[in-house]
């Protein structure tokens, strides 16, 4: 005879939630440590708290290992994203990009060229703070010879670099998305740009706009802009056919084809370049794909740049996901869920509501918890239910984590995302914010597309 389970009581479910904000908090901001011993701590708490509620400890290893599973094919595309990244600088895919990128730098049009460089560049290597710590650091040196103020500067190339981190296949936040609400990595993508697309041409509008206010005689210097640009040249066989192998990203969204097989395709297509354009031996390809590359120039910057992927380099995300969904488990198993769920569709009586909650849970969670990571562990497990509820696939939902949990972080001078862009530019949020245009468009746009039903997906019935 099943053992009867006890609903949990109000005290209960705000400890359970308030304690992984507060310690994550403590963790990330006051003792500056990996993230991951801490969740494991308020894991292992939430499950006493659980077994409180007279859950027996199988049942709670059962949820937990249920959990799991249902992230095993995510982890695996995770994995692989590591060996695309890293055996396509190898290959000088990545490499060709950011040349040809840094070449359409020019002082009279500068903010509008280092949004779309920026962009690109993010894309390219899914890492929005390598972008800022690169290609931002140079821009702000630029903006202050041609005279545009270095906050501008600043807010524009954060903008960009986050319009890049949540649209990258080889950036780990939309695979944590993905992987937390159970959705198809490229199936997100595709749905994401339907919101992305109009905010990304208006921040667009914004900076010609702005830019036009600066217009200047002076012609300003590109120096690091060239050292980059010649020392790329020197370490790889740069082409425009290098950029080709980008197409194949389009390629897998558009034949739909399955995530596993495709990402493998595109680590063999770098590769392939690897070997036979940049002539790498084959094991040196393999030990690549596995450690990661390793920038070897004479420019620091460069080597800033280009020093990523790999196996090795996406373990510290499994291991966040491995927290983030077994206490995930946790909190449904014990029906804390189910109890924030049940008293917030309340209030929710259209899709557009549903959506706008979302948002807006994102963004305070966001205030409180100093990391876009625990916001999207916390939202993406509070909501997921309420969307399949109402009929809504949970891609709608991811979208939300996208344009809320991600690009609103580095406007929060608390947050964690705030505190890295302000150590590396030397620019508070504060200043930089107003001109992050992508990053405070995202969520207002997703709110009003909802609202005019564009972009909601539903489950087919």
């Amino acid at each position: 005879m099943d053992k009867k389970v006890r609903a949990p009581h109000l005290w209960e479910i705000i400890v359970a939630l308030l304690l992984l904000v507060v310690v994550l908090s403590i963790a990330i901001g006051v003792l500056n440590v990996d993230t991951y011993g801490p969740f494991i701590l308020v894991i292992a708490f939430t499950s006493v708290m659980a077994m409180r509620m007279e859950l027996g400890w199988k049942e709670i290893q059962q949820a937990i290992l249920s959990s799991l599973q249902s992230v095993l094919q995510a982890l695996l595309i995770l994995i692989m994203v590591g060996m695309v990244i890293s055996t396509w600088i190898q290959g000088g895919i990545v490499p060709s990009l950011i040349y040809y990128g840094l070449r359409m730098i020019h002082p009279n049009i500068f903010l509008v060229t280092i949004f779309l460089v920026c962009s690109i560049c993010a894309v390219a290597t899914g890492s929005s703070w390598t972008i800022i710590g690169t290609l931002g650091i140079a821009a702000i040196g630029i903006s202050q010879g041609i005279g545009i103020p270095v906050y501008i500067t600043a807010g524009i190339v954060v903008s960009a670099a986050y319009f890049g981190d949540k649209l990258s296949p080889l950036s780990d936040t939309p695979n944590l998305h993905c992987a937390i609400v159970g959705v198809n990595l490229f199936e997100n993508f595709k749905n994401v740009l339907r919101n992305t697309l109009p905010s990304y041409f208006i921040a667009l509008i914004l900076c010609v706009v702005v830019g036009l206010c600066y217009q200047t005689e002076n012609g300003g210097s590109l120096s690091e802009i060239q050292l980059m640009t010649e020392t790329l040249a020197e370490n790889f066989v740069i082409s425009p056919w290098l950029i080709l192998p980008v197409l194949s990203v389009f390629a897998v969204i558009l034949l739909k084809i399955p995530a596993i097989p495709g990402i493998l395709f595109m680590a063999f297509i770098g590769a392939f370049c690897g070997i036979f354009v940049q002539g790498e031996t084959i094991a040196a390809v393999m030990k690549t794909a596995y450690s990661g590359f390793v920038g070897n120039t004479e420019v620091e910057m460069v080597n800033s740049l280009l020093s990523r992927g790999g196996i090795l380099s996406m373990m510290p995300t499994v291991l966040l996901i491995f927290c983030a969904v077994s206490y995930g488990g946790v909190l449904e198993v014990s029906g804390i869920l189910q109890f924030f769920l049940e008293r917030m569709m309340r209030f929710v009586k259209k899709d557009e509501t549903l959506i706008t909650l979302t948002v807006i849970s994102c963004v305070v969670v966001n205030l409180f918890a100093m990391d876009n990571y625990v916001t999207a562990v916390i939202c993406g497990n509070m909501f997921q239910d309420a969307y399949v509820e109402r009929g809504l696939r949970p891609l709608n939902l991811t979208r939300c984590l996208a344009e809320s949990a991600s690009v609103v972080s580095p406007l929060i001078p608390w947050n964690t995302c705030g505190i890295v862009v302000f150590g590396m530019l030397g620019i508070s949020p504060l200043q930089y914010g107003p001109y992050a245009f992508l990053c405070w468009l995202a969520p207002i746009m997703v709110i009003l597309l909802s609202h005019w039903k564009i972009g909601l997906v539903y489950l087919e019935k």
